[in-house]
């Protein structure tokens, strides 16, 4: 019997037993906090494995976000995306048990291409009644440059583009198309691993999605699954209501594309709080650019929900009914809803995490108290890649650094974290250098980046590293080394970031977006971070 023939009643819990509403809620949370363990214990990337460069999601049938992990938040935001284009590709009665669907298109739900999204089914009692999803970062999906992470003109140069498709069917995997996939990546070996180890998380979390329903009764998780819903947008609508109304704008100038140096582009804002709904209106944002700065609705929506999650204090049960009502009107054809064949890459880690440093410095117009001054803006990503003679093995290296982020009004902003969109951890100098052809010289704070203010914004960081052996392939994608993090309620401004390019001859400014550079033993890259923006005027500058 399948899922058109057997349909669950779901029922209420969240006002008739708030005790089981409680447990179950708290357990779909779990089961995504597990499932990140083990795809993290499995996998062979130290991107995955160490820096936790992934997400992991529970949705109904319907394509809801129910519960999620805490992970990253660019992530987090598409995920509803995702797996509606996967269902879209796939309808809903063509699923089987033990069937996957495997992507990454930008344009049909994805973030950017090296994030490898794939969704599995839950069936309970012969009916599907709900969705696991996980997104993991390769750190290489092939393309132009090692990491898959450079500067180029169209997405088609950005690495391979995997619509929906089947991956597996049934439980028997399509080893053509991972072949098929693999053949367009470095280092396949690798890659291959962090998809298997992501079918382990999958399994992990259908196992514990299996033993809830024996537990309580599909009927009950499924009444859950909506409840948490309408929970959380009753608590959001609750501290909205609590605060005053108010139409805001604020725009700022993104730090060019890395192909035209002329370019600058402008992301602009206007919302709109009325009552218990917020209106994110983006009309009069720059055209998309030639460079990998544009983001894909997904992305944008993620940057909006990121926010609102954020000014609502933080605190409430992330899912689809926290956005429900929310409204996002993005223009096709702008930096803030790309279209093909527009390069994205940058969209994800540098355009996201600014977007939110907009709405943020919008909001800071009324609600001061509620938001950070302005951060970082950038994951920094940094990426490099080659061919080891020592160890006689093809490398690629794919990772972020932190920077400063935002001082509020309860204190100082922190130093040299991700923040905001990102959310990955640090990767240990050691383990990189005990397994690359590279050394790092300086990995430290910048104390002075940070923004003077009744409370300081947090520092940047300075990451330097050379190089081993000959003709290493590097990139950089970065933000602010020409636009600084905004200070609040008389904060001062954040230091800029910058990257330097140091050979034995010559030392050359780098873009915040640059490369592929082709790097000589003994080069040097320097890559420095911006720092937070304070908040409230320093005591300096304060009337006695």
């Amino acid at each position: 019997m399948n899922a058109t023939e057997h349909r669950i009643q779901s029922r209420s819990v969240l006002d008739s037993d708030p005790v089981t509403f409680e447990v179950v809620k708290s357990a779909l949370y779990a089961i995504c906090t597990e499932m990140k363990s083990v795809i993290m214990r499995t996998s062979f990337s130290p991107l995955l494995s160490l820096s936790a460069d992934l997400s992991c999601v529970v949705l109904d049938r319907d394509c809801n976000v129910i519960a999620q992990g805490v992970d990253i938040p660019v992530h987090l935001g598409a995920a509803r995306f995702t797996a509606m284009s996967a269902v879209k590709a796939f309808p809903r009665e063509t699923w089987c048990e033990k069937d996957a669907v495997l992507l990454n298109d930008p344009y049909e739900g994805g973030t950017h291409l090296p994030d490898m999204s794939l969704l599995t089914p839950v069936f309970a009692e012969g009916a599907l009644i709900a969705f696991v999803l996980s997104r993991i970062h390769w750190p290489d999906i092939g393309g132009i440059a090692a990491g898959s992470s450079s500067v180029c003109d169209e997405i088609i140069k950005e690495g391979l583009r995997v619509p929906p498709v089947k991956i597996i069917e049934g439980g028997v995997l399509r080893a053509d198309v991972l072949r098929l996939i693999l053949a367009n990546v470095r280092v396949p070996a690798d890659r291959k691993g962090d998809f298997h180890a992501a079918l382990a998380g999958h399994a992990r979390a259908t196992e514990r999605m299996l033993e809830l329903c024996g537990r309580y009764g599909a009927d009950v998780v499924t009444g859950v699954m909506a409840d948490t819903q309408t929970y959380s947008r009753r608590l959001v609508d609750g501290r909205l209501l609590a605060l005053p109304d108010a139409d805001v704008s604020n725009e700022e100038t993104l730090d060019g594309d890395g192909i035209d140096d002329d370019v600058a582009p402008v992301v602009k804002v206007r919302i709109r709080k009325t009552g218990s709904t917020m209106s994110f209106d983006f009309t009069g944002s720059s055209p998309c650019v030639r460079g990998p700065i544009n983001a894909p609705i997904p992305i944008t929506s993620a940057a909006v929900y990121y926010t609102v999650l954020s000014f609502v204090g933080g605190d409430i049960a992330p899912n689809s009914g926290v956005y429900s009502g929310i409204e996002i009107i993005a223009p096709e054809g702008t930096v803030v809803n790309a279209t093909y064949p527009a390069p994205v890459v940058a969209a994800n880690t540098e355009t996201a995490n600014r977007i939110v440093d907009i709405l943020m410095g919008a909001l800071a117009k009324a609600f001061p108290e509620r938001v950070s001054a302005g951060s970082y803006g950038s994951a920094c990503v940094y990426t490099f890649g080659g061919f080891d003679p020592v160890r006689q093995r093809a490398f690629v290296h794919y990772e972020t650094i932190g920077g400063g982020m935002g001082a509020t009004a309860q204190g100082s902003g922190p130093s040299g974290l991700r923040v905001h969109m990102g959310n990955t951890m640090n990767l240990p100098v050691e383990g990189i250098e005990a397994a690359l052809p590279v050394r790092y010289l300086n990995y430290e704070i910048v104390r002075e980046s940070a923004g003077n203010g009744l409370h300081r914004g947090g520092a940047g960081v300075r990451k330097t590293f050379t190089t081993l052996i000959e003709g290493v392939e590097a990139s950089v994608l970065g933000e602010r080394t020409r636009t600084a993090a905004h200070g609040v309620s008389g904060g001062e401004s954040g230091g800029l970031a910058s990257f330097r390019l140091i050979s034995r001859d010559s030392t050359r400014e780098l873009a915040a977006k640059s490369g592929p550079h082709i790097l000589a033993k003994g080069d040097v890259l320097e890559m420095i971070t911006a720092g937070g923006g304070g908040w409230g005027a320093p005591p300096e500058n304060q009337k006695q």
